[in-house]
């Protein structure tokens, strides 16, 4: 199969601001949050024609009049597809076909998670209030969040107001219909400071393909252990054609009991199965067939004008296609080294609800500690330290333990952002520096200054600048700790680990680039060390904020031609 990049565009996007929640919810539009709140989302839709339509959410940190996308296409698209796609489309979607993640199939359980302020199994039917059943009620982070269910939609609706939440008439009837059908609702109060920004997605048709992402080019844009779901719409089960399918056993995740939504290290373990499949894979979330989204999505009334626009423009995709398959991967610029191509393939169905195991490497997962953490994980269960990367658990003054990352040379500590949002370390190659100090973003704009020369790793780290954003390399038996300042900025700090970190840890290097990436910042580097694996992993991947801040590239996607007979 060859590659044809026919055209290369390049377009400007401004970062939008995502909508409130709409006072009429309705129902498929208004569930749980995606499990990777910032990876990049990509939807391929066949068409009957033989055509390929492409929806693509693009995550960016930084000013938008220096972002700019690039798409190299195979064919020209037509004229009439280019468009906007809502936002609410794509994320409800995403939302629909994450891991849904159930508690452990084991009665003694209960009795910890509920004395533990936990939500309790599904099946235990939560606290009755009156004619509603409270599955959940929390607040969590900018939200005020409750599941509630009945079967008399009165009760439902005098619930909600007594508590707060926003109910009008208008409302009335459609609650009524999603309460005949057994639905939950999951309610969201959120905090007046509270905002959301997003890049608005793009959607176009090409005549012909077999889906595929140039992740070569995307290598210059990406934060470290990028995630990357793809959601394909087909005939039947999509999976990658020229990378591996990547199994993970659910027996090893970890949870918490003790956090909503639920805390689980299935970032870190779609990462490590990744890293183990030579830095490249998929895992295979769900697939199976449409029918029951489309029916959600038809069935949605509402009077919100981005819901009913929403509906609008996912139906089509979804009436029009069998089966959908989910594919998830994380990767850090270095591990981009082969675009993936997706195919037609033969296999079961895969469900997206995993059981959660109550032992896990001959831990009690269900012995949890009212109003803490349970006594039987560790922060580094659900940190990113990357592939070359050793996890340590450090104490902050008047805080709970954190995460934090010691760094095989040839690599430094950068801040970024776990799946759920909140600052993390990752270990970066210091080759994939493309935007530097002093480099022009353009011809005839003036040399990019230092970000480090404001930036303070500690007594115990020096800043290195990769792609214009600053990070630290910690000394010797030092980890790095990330935060977010009051003012959104990053902060990575050098500082000694509770457990201290192994001298041969030192002795590991990382590996060769292949030719198949582009060059980077040249990095004076040891030789490899005999039987080095070329970096370490303990304690997981997770989350980034995708997108070079002030830099020239977003996700890049691309259609390649089929063969012709």
């Amino acid at each position: 199969m060859r590659k044809l990049w026919a055209a290369t565009v390049t377009a400007a996007m401004a970062l939008m601001t995502a909508p409130r929640p709409a006072e009429a919810c309705g129902g498929f539009f208004c569930g749980r949050l995606p499990v990777d709140q910032t990876a990049e989302r990509i939807l391929f839709a066949t068409n009957q024609d033989g055509s390929v339509t492409m929806v693509t959410q693009i995550q960016y940190a930084g000013a938008a009049p220096d972002f700019a996308w690039v798409v190299p296409l195979a064919e020209v698209p037509a004229v009439e597809s280019l468009a906007v796609f809502p936002q609410l489309a794509l994320t409800a979607l995403d939302a629909a076909t994450g891991p849904q993640f159930q508690w452990p199939d084991d009665p003694s359980c209960y009795p910890a998670l509920n004395a533990a302020g936990g939500a309790g199994p599904p099946s235990a039917g939560g606290v009755d209030d009156g004619d509603v059943t409270v599955h959940i009620r929390e607040e969590v982070g900018p939200y005020d969040v409750a599941v509630v269910e009945s079967t008399d939609p009165a009760a439902l609706i005098g619930w909600l107001r007594n508590n707060n939440f926003r109910v009008n008439d208008a409302m009335a009837p459609y609650i009524g219909i999603y309460t005949r059908e057994g639905m939950k609702f999951l309610a969201l109060r959120l905090q007046p400071d509270a905002e959301v920004s997003d890049i608005q997605p793009f959607r176009f048709t090409l005549p012909s393909g077999s889906p595929s992402i140039p992740i070569r080019l995307t290598a210059i844009a990406a934060e470290p252990e990028m995630g990357i779901t793809v959601m394909l719409l087909g005939d039947r089960r999509y999976g990658p054609a020229n990378w591996p399918d990547v199994a993970i056993d659910d027996n090893q995740i970890v949870w918490s009991p003790n956090t909503w939504p639920m805390q689980t290290n299935w970032a870190a373990l779609v990462a490590r199965g990744v890293d183990e499949a030579g830095g490249r894979g998929f895992v295979t979330e769900m697939s199976g067939p449409t029918t029951d989204i489309a029916e959600r999505v038809r069935n949605t009334m509402s009077s919100d004008e981005d819901q009913m626009a929403a509906r609008d423009a996912l139906l089509p995709l979804l009436e029009g296609n069998a089966t959908i398959t989910r594919l998830y991967t994380r990767l850090s610029p270095e591990e981009m080294t082969v675009d993936p191509i997706f195919r037609r393939t033969d296999g079961p169905a895969v469900s997206n609800v995993r059981v959660l195991p109550r032992y896990v490497e001959g831990r009690d997962l269900c012995e949890g500690v009212p109003g803490a953490e349970s006594a039987a994980v560790s922060p580094c269960d659900f940190a990113a330290c990357g592939a070359g990367g050793l996890c340590r658990v450090v104490e902050v003054a008047g805080s709970q333990p954190v995460a934090a990352c010691a760094c095989v040379p040839g690599t430094t500590a950068r801040t970024t952002f776990d799946p759920s949002g909140r600052p993390t370390v990752t270990c970066q190659d210091l080759r994939m520096s493309f935007l530097n100090p002093g480099d022009r973003a353009l011809p005839d704009a003036p040399p990019l200054a230092d970000p480090c020369a404001t930036f303070d790793c500690g007594p115990h780290g020096e800043c290195v600048p990769m792609n214009m954003t600053p990070t630290c390399r910690c000394s010797t038996g030092y980890v790095a700790v990330g935060a977010i300042a009051d003012d959104g900025s990053r902060e990575t700090t050098c500082v000694l680990p509770d457990e201290p970190v192994p001298a041969s840890f030192y002795d590991l290097r990382v590996p060769d680039l292949p030719d198949s990436l582009p060059g980077g910042r040249p990095v004076d580097v040891p030789p490899p060390a005999v039987g080095a694996s070329g970096g370490c992993n303990a304690g997981g991947h997770a989350g980034s904020a995708g997108g070079l801040g002030g830099a020239l590239l977003g996700l890049l996607l691309a259609v390649r031609r089929r063969r012709r007979s």
